[in-house]
């Protein structure tokens, strides 16, 4: 079974508690971010609008120029002057719509980026390394002491008293026994098993 949470209910609770909060926040904070790039981008119509009044000015001039087309004599250099003429008016319109566009989505975009970077990184930037580490060191425990050893379960509790009488510090040591060391030296390591286990987030 893959282990995500403690199966001490203090730090599990405490994990799960850390994971909702965070998942609650992301979405809440995610939700706005997205709320207020729609709000900015839908600004961006007013250059569409602009860039397809210029289009249809353009396209009006090819129209204009073709039906003039067909005049006597000057019907080739008057569709030539009405096209030109109205191309020459509607593409800097078209360019200059198209460029608004451009730039206000890139204006939503960038404070869009802004606001999840100023909500989201600093907390993420907290709970992930924190969740990371618990999350490896509950697996790896679980992987060490729960599957992977072949050997009698008294001897894995020796090895477990003598990781707790050497790492754990003495505070630590007295929650779980009242006599740490007269319990090494004598060979009970029930107590001190415990205690190293409860260290990892194991019962």
């Amino acid at each position: 079974m893959v282990k995500i949470w403690s199966e001490l209910w203090i730090a599990r609770l405490k994990e799960q508690v850390a994971d909702l909060a965070t998942i609650l926040w992301v979405l809440f904070w995610g939700n706005i971010v997205w709320q207020l790039y729609q709000f900015l981008a839908s600004f961006a119509e007013a250059g569409r609008t602009i860039r397809g009044g210029g289009e249809s000015m353009v396209q009006s001039g090819r129209d204009l120029g073709e039906s003039l087309a067909g005049l006597p004599l000057v019907g080739t250099q008057v569709r030539d002057l009405a096209r030109d003429a109205f191309a020459n008016a509607g593409r800097p319109l078209s360019d200059f719509g198209t460029e608004l566009e451009q730039f206000i989505l890139v204006v939503a975009t960038v404070l869009a980026l802004l606001l999840a970077l100023v909500t989201l990184v600093p907390w993420l930037v907290r709970y992930l390394p924190w969740r990371w580490a618990r999350l490896r060191r509950i697996r790896a425990a679980h992987r060490v002491v729960r599957t992977a050893p072949h050997v009698p379960e008294a001897a894995i509790e020796r090895v477990l008293a003598m990781r707790a009488v050497t790492r754990l510090d003495y505070p630590t040591l007295l929650e779980y026994t009242p006599d740490p060391l007269g319990d090494w030296a004598s060979g009970r390591h029930d107590r001190l098993a415990k205690a190293e286990l409860a260290s990892v987030g194991l019962r």
